[in-house]
């Protein structure tokens, strides 16, 4: 019974440490995909205030994220990221 519980445990510990898969790197967008919602087009508008009537408007294809928001993970390439202070200042514009 004792060299039962041996030959697991010592099963186990090696199965533990056995070589794993590394994981694959994240897929870049093509140069063309990369500026899929036209942030470089908006990259002007940094350092102007969220109200600039140059800014788009919130939508389901344009986020306003402000310090501290709490914003989805999901990454879409047509989705514009308009990043703001606390103070409502654009200081940084991409795609995801």
């Amino acid at each position: 019974m004792i060299r039962s519980l041996a030959a697991i445990a010592l099963f186990t510990l090696t199965a533990a440490c056995a070589p794993t898969e590394p994981a694959a790197p994240e897929p870049v967008a093509p140069a063309d995909e990369q500026d899929a919602c036209n942030a470089k087009a908006l990259a002007h508008l940094i350092g102007k205030p969220l109200s600039d009537p140059g800014v788009p408007p919130a939508s389901r294809s344009v986020r306003h994220i402000r310090p501290g928001d709490a914003v989805t993970e999901d990454y879409r390439i047509e989705r514009l990221n308009i990043y703001v202070t606390g103070t409502d200042i654009i200081e940084k514009i991409n795609c995801g």
